[in-house]
């Protein structure tokens, strides 16, 4: 009984001693840009690697039941990642060292629950590291903070800010220097998240002043300091939301900045920072880490979002995934480099002659034109947002968009792709000069990474979608025909 007391005092006493240290702590996020800062804008363009447990048990969120050996890939290869992302064209790579199942990819000292006791001890981190200074990119760390579901549901919320200070210490302190550290979930770390987000910040800078800080605030366009409710693995905690804050960098998951561009000098709580921004997004259509039923999508559309994230002012930081055997699939590897070959040359990048033009459509869902209409699906905004797309009504199975092109056009070739992977055929249509419409291009499926078709050159001033088999109501992320070469 005497030995249990004195190990509960001495876990009292040294957990007394990191709380007044945390309460020590004081954010000093720059008002200016900074050398670092600056060098971190010049980057531009990243590869944003989720692989872990979550790639093995196929569930991003932590929910299916999973033991540390689930974790074994079979070829890992972490320089195949780093030499993809040298010959894409970017400049930094960020790995996700813990997600959702709080599982490690290096062999941390403060849980049980890392590569060490897994399928595959290959410490990941330190591999990533040195295959990212071999190759002269910029090494990051995503470390997830809420919706840990191995560690959060045994600890209270102080013992897991304990918890997340000791792992990062490790990261920070084990692998040299470090240029972003990308926080996810961060309204997750209990009642006190504004204190407990503060003291982090400090923690970070006290172990590497230049590391910056990212701080995820989901889906918004990075202008401004999101408020969230503060909670503990998932559980919300109290009504008043708090400032996702302190940080060095803001970022858009899966959202562009406005058309003005990003502004980096954001005002909050009565002063004004430089706070940079950054996109991410995936190359997979449905999920950030690997699955089989999972797409690559059309290089067209991650053109289209790294010329309007960097074109806007932000980085952009493109996701591919690692499979089961710990490499990027070749089919992959080749879609990054078809994209870097459209940022290389984009003067082989044609606009598409829908965009601007009056849509009209069969149907529209719940009739919300301004939210649904069909000038949704050809605008070009490629971004996985849900406000732009047409949809129809759910029992609808044929539909049709029709864009007046304003005159006659010749083109050859259109780009379709979808929500929901719910069409079986469909036709692409101009007018047959009787009243009537005839076919250019049958096709089957488009589904969601979308299809780029070809056929003969047709002159025509109207084009009509029509949709002739779903089995539910067709919805649209994007619709574009190209003129044809010489046009």
């Amino acid at each position: 009984m005497i030995r249990h007391f004195w190990l509960l005092s001495v876990s009292v006493v040294a957990f007394s001693a990191f709380a007044c240290e945390l309460r020590a702590a004081e954010p000093a996020v720059a008002a200016e840009p900074t050398p670092v800062l600056r060098e971190w804008e010049q980057l531009k363009y990243g590869l944003f690697i989720h692989f872990g447990m979550s790639t093995f048990v196929v569930d991003e969120y932590g929910r299916k039941p999973a033991k540390s050996t689930d974790y074994a890939p079979t070829d890992l290869d972490v320089n195949q990642w780093a030499e993809t992302a040298k010959q894409a064209g970017m400049k930094y790579m960020v790995l996700t060292v813990k997600h959702c199942y709080g599982h490690a990819l290096w062999p941390s000292t403060h849980s049980d629950f890392t590569v060490a006791t897994s399928g595959n001890k290959t410490d990941v981190v330190k591999q990533f590291v040195e295959a990212c200074r071999t190759h002269d990119l910029k090494p990051g760390f995503y470390y997830l903070l809420g919706w840990d579901s191995w560690h959060m549901p045994k600890m209270t919320p102080e013992q897991y800010e304990k918890f997340v200070h000791d792992q990062v210490t490790e990261l920070l302190t084990q692998y040299g220097p470090i240029t972003v550290l990308w926080f996810d979930i961060p309204w997750d770390m209990g009642r006190d998240m504004r204190g407990a987000l503060a003291r982090l910040y400090a923690h970070c800078k006290s172990l590497q002043p230049d590391c910056l800080v990212m701080l995820n605030q989901g889906f918004v366009d990075g202008s401004f300091v999101e408020k969230r409710i503060p909670s503990y693995f998932g559980k919300n905690l109290t009504e008043t939301p708090e400032a996702i804050w302190p940080k060095d960098l803001n970022n858009g998951e899966r959202v562009v900045p406005p058309p003005a561009g990003h502004n980096p000098r954001i005002a909050f709580e009565g002063k004004t920072y430089y706070i940079p921004n950054e996109v991410c997004d995936s190359i997979g259509q449905r999920r950030w880490f690997w699955g089989e039923d999972d797409d690559v999508r059309p290089a067209r559309q991650m053109f289209e979002l790294h010329s309007q994230s960097v074109g806007r002012g932000s980085n952009f930081l493109l996701n591919a995934w690692p499979d089961k055997t710990g490499q990027i699939p070749p089919e992959t590897v080749k879609r990054l480099l078809e994209i870097r070959q459209l940022i290389d040359h984009p003067e082989r990048v044609r606009d598409s002659l829908l965009v601007g033009r009056p849509a009209t459509a069969s149907n529209v869902y719940h009739g919300e034109i301004a939210k649904w209409g069909p000038d949704r699906a050809i605008d070009m905004d490629i971004t996985l947002d849900a406000g732009t797309r047409w949809a129809t009504d759910e029992e609808v199975k044929t539909a049709w968009l029709e864009v007046d092109l304003g005159g006659p056009k010749t083109f050859n070739r259109a780009t379709l792709s979808e929500f929901l992977d719910r069409v079986r055929a469909f036709k692409l249509e101009v007018p047959d000069g009787r009243g009537g419409w005839k076919a250019v291009h049958r096709g089957s499926t488009i589904g969601g990474p979308g299809i780029d078709v070809t056929f003969d050159p047709v002159t025509a001033d109207r084009i009509r979608l029509a949709i002739t088999d779903s089995t539910g109501g067709p919805t649209i992320w994007d619709f574009a025909i190209y003129p044809a070469d010489g046009e």
